[in-house]
């Protein structure tokens, strides 16, 4: 970790987006920026510093912003780091050539690739077990559970008899969506945003963007509109190209994790549930989930 200690004025720029309910900054010290994640409670700290120490041991296998210092301000902890300058996807992908959407699936593979071959050991099915006790317990706890109880008990139900046996314990981002990636020019990606977790596995990030891309949710203030503009259906052809383009190289790299790839996808996006705030989004992720079990019965 470099050192950022000194008197200069810290300056807060803007705010930027948050997630965990934490604050993200962007800073200046003298003449040089930064970002600045603060936790969101003290009860929060000590998950904020371990995803700190995850960015930085990920650090070694894939791009990440560089984690400058971690301290606590009053209660809550907070960790700095590297200020990337990069694109989002949503105004960087339309952009690009058919060779530079190539390039971005190109370095997209490379860095799970990379993380693949962290491989230790086999998850615990336990840690399966154990996560979707907790959503058997937290998705019925929304508000909009009521209009699609049934389908859900039984989706959390199947997917508690599974065996959950073969999924490798690796280094993994822990929430790999388009929404947490900076896009270079020259198509390299940087990820931000890690989350830690029991669930520690390549195969859960590739199951994640996989059903980020099919489902639009990075996107979904612009996919999930009911006339989407022509630019946005370009983009909603962008993330359903990159999805089959990820499908085709893992099945050729990964061919073990075609077989769970359904089931995967489905806890991902069961995940999501519980921290939705609308009846519309809860419908559409209900959506998602039914189409990946018609796939499945077909495939």
């Amino acid at each position: 970790m470099m050192n950022m200690t000194g008197s200069q004025t810290i300056e807060v720029i803007k705010e930027l987006t948050g997630h965990s309910g934490c604050s993200v900054q962007l800073c200046l010290r003298g003449d040089r920026y930064f970002v600045r994640k603060i936790s969101s409670s003290p009860s929060y700290n000590i998950r904020l510093k371990r995803q700190a120490d995850k960015q930085v041991a990920l650090s070694r296998f894939i791009p990440t912003p560089e984690v400058y210092i971690v301290g606590e301000i009053g209660e809550l902890a907070y960790f700095d780091m590297e200020y990337v300058r990069g694109h989002g996807f949503i105004s960087f992908a339309p952009l690009q050539s058919v060779k530079g959407i190539c390039d971005i699936v190109e370095s997209l593979c490379a860095s799970i690739s990379s993380l693949a071959a962290t491989r230790t050991q086999d998850l615990e099915a336990v840690f399966f077990a154990r996560k979707l006790d907790e959503l058997a317990r937290t998705v019925p706890a929304s508000p909009f559970f009521a209009a699609h109880e049934s389908f859900l008990d039984q989706t959390i139900d199947t997917l508690r008899h599974k065996p959950w046996k073969g999924v490798p314990k690796t280094f993994c981002h822990g929430d790999l969506t388009v929404e947490n990636m900076m896009l270079k020019d020259n198509g390299g990606i940087v990820f931000i945003d890690m989350l830690d977790g029991e669930l520690e596995s390549v195969w859960l990030d590739i199951a994640k963007l996989l059903q980020d891309l099919h489902s639009g949710w990075s996107l979904r203030s612009l996919l999930w509109a009911q006339e989407p503009a022509p630019s946005d259906r370009l983009l909603r052809t962008l993330t359903r190209y990159l999805a089959d383009e990820i499908e085709t190289q893992m099945a050729r790299n990964l061919p073990q994790f075609a077989i769970l790839s359904h089931d995967l996808r489905a806890l991902q996006a069961l995940r999501v549930l519980p921290y939705v705030k609308d009846a519309v989004t809860f419908q559409h992720v209900v959506s998602g989930l039914k189409e990946l079990t018609i796939m499945k019965e077909f495939a």
